[in-house]
């Protein structure tokens, strides 16, 4: 599997806290070993978000992933912010 981050993505992550962006770095490797999604609560989103999947980075911020054909693309991390 191959992991890309967008633009959107590491933007999103730069104007997060330092603390806030360490969960993330935490939770992306362990997204990465694929050993972790029950924990993670990775799940599939709803609505004009249909062809998306998220999972926590901690107990507010979230990761916005698209997997497609063997490649995850990191979209953008934020609170629930980030579903408007």
């Amino acid at each position: 599997m191959q992991f890309l981050y967008t633009a959107r993505f590491l933007r999103s992550l730069k104007n997060c806290d330092e603390a806030v962006q360490d969960d993330v770095f935490q939770a992306v490797e362990l997204f990465e070993k694929g050993n972790s999604t029950e924990a993670l609560k990775l799940h599939k989103l709803h609505g004009k978000f249909k062809p998306y999947h998220a999972f926590s980075a901690n107990f507010s911020y979230r990761i916005i992933i698209k997997i497609e054909k063997g490649t995850t693309y990191y979209l953008d991390v934020g609170t629930h912010d980030v579903y408007k």
